[in-house]
């Protein structure tokens, strides 16, 4: 997580080193065409009005331009250090040294820990889907987040307050900055992770900061290790009868599109697990298979996790993969439809509970999840599609259902995360570019 006091005094050390200035002044350029075009007209006196008025306007920009010069100089006082996530803008020229490009970022000011930075990067994967799409052809829940980030003219050290649908808990804005590809140090240029100082509050000035100078401090980390005991008896054949299948189709088809199909069960024990399967569409170019059935049971949860007793799971796959009668006698096309039954059935028959962060090894010592995989085991991320509307389902009987992606992991990655956590392990996924869509040549990141 990002370590706020370490990182203010690197950055006071370096508003005040000969390095800041011209870097400043690369970044955040005076505006000269406004005094010069306003110049012009009020001297030809065909355009006094418009002429005062860009002069004014070209006055306001330089104003602001000095404002923030001078509150870095002073340490940006009240102003805090950010990690923002990038919604918009054009790596190409991130990449390269001395280039300077507008952006749009997304960030809140609220503490810079793991879960904040991690729904910071949901939200504004789905904000960029967004983008370049007609407002009246999304759902309604999204429309006015669809004109907020549709609405790019470039407006220096403008901030928007992102619609609370998407994120209820915390207060999130969209910034518009000027990004200079010299602030982003080696390897940083393609994380969606920006370090950058902000004013808190409707507006102030924001400013991106060289990647080094933000400070990092390991989270604390208890190893999350469900030690779960065996069944006290054979889990029974006859399934409880489906009580939430129609709430979960109704959910899945508002937030991720109609299910074309549905894999049934003819026999189950424990729970009923269907697979909704949904297909790939222009909007979302990737097939969604999700449970319904998980959450018919309530699973055993420690104290002050009531919350997450009922749950269901979901996979993203690529939008060719394979999904009819013969090809699914294939194991390499079936195992994602056996690992949602599995694990949809573990937690009740091993009397424990799975949700975020927890990772499942394909048996002791794990094994590829199929043959020519790499993966031996998988972790439970929040979806990094659809937003919290999307990753909550709140039953009639005010019963909330967690939504749960399964991404599959390579041992070194098992490893990282038993030592390290599952933030830790998502950040660096993030930061490689990953997400919940499977990619079958996926390398590790740790």
């Amino acid at each position: 997580m990002l370590d706020p006091a370490a990182t203010r005094r690197r950055f006071d050390d370096w508003v005040r080193s000969p390095a800041f200035d011209p870097q400043f002044d690369a970044m955040m350029k005076r505006a000269v065409w406004p005094f010069v075009v306003g110049g012009v007209l009020i001297v030809s006196l065909v355009g006094i009005l418009p002429g005062i008025w860009l002069v004014a306007y070209g006055g306001i920009r330089e104003w602001r331009r000095r404002r923030a010069r001078t509150d870095a100089h002073l340490g940006f006082g009240c102003h805090q250090p950010i990690l923002a996530t990038l919604v918009i803008g054009n790596r190409a020229l991130f990449r390269q040294k001395g280039a300077v490009a507008p952006a749009l970022l997304l960030g809140g000011f609220d503490s810079q820990d793991a879960a904040a930075v991690e729904e910071n990067a949901i939200v504004a994967t789905l904000l960029a889907a967004l983008y370049g799409e007609d407002p009246a052809a999304v759902p309604p829940e999204h429309r006015a987040a669809c004109e907020l980030v549709n609405d790019d003219t470039f407006q220096a050290d403008r901030r928007r307050l992102v619609p609370a649908s998407l994120s209820p808990k915390r207060k999130l804005w969209l910034f518009d900055t000027m990004l200079a590809g010299d602030y982003f140090g080696s390897g940083t240029a393609d994380s969606p992770f920006i370090p950058c100082m902000a004013t808190p509050g409707t507006d102030g000035t924001i400013m991106q900061i060289p990647a080094e100078l933000a400070v990092f401090r390991p989270p604390p980390y208890e190893p999350n290790i469900i030690q779960h005991k065996a069944p006290t008896e054979p889990p029974p054949i006859v399934a409880p009868i489906a009580e939430n299948g129609a709430a979960i189709e109704r959910h899945v088809e508002q937030h991720l599109g109609t299910p074309a199909s549905v894999f049934h069960e003819i026999i189950s024990t424990t729970v009923h697990i269907d697979i909704l399967i949904v297909p790939p569409s222009p909007k979302r170019p990737w097939v969604t298979l999700v449970t319904s059935g998980m959450s018919d049971l309530p699973m055993t949860v420690p104290e002050g996790a009531e919350e997450f007793r009922c749950a269901e799971l979901m996979i993203r796959l690529p939008e060719d993969w394979v999904l009819d009668e013969a090809g699914l006698k294939n194991e390499a096309n079936y195992w994602p439809i056996r690992w949602l039954k599995f694990l949809a059935r573990f937690a009740h028959e091993a009397e424990t509970w799975i949700g975020r962060g927890h990772t499942v090894p394909n048996g002791n010592p794990p094994e590829p999840m199929a043959d020519g995989l790499p993966f031996t085991g998988v972790l439970l991320s929040p979806p990094w599609f659809g937003g919290r509307n999307f990753a909550t389902l709140v039953l009639p009987d005010g019963t909330p259902v967690k939504f749960w992606s399964l991404i599959p992991l390579h041992s070194s990655e098992m490893e990282f995360k038993l030592r390290h956590g599952a933030d830790a392990l998502l950040e660096r996924f993030a930061g490689a570019g990953g997400s919940d869509l499977f990619d079958p040549a996926r390398p590790p990141v740790a």
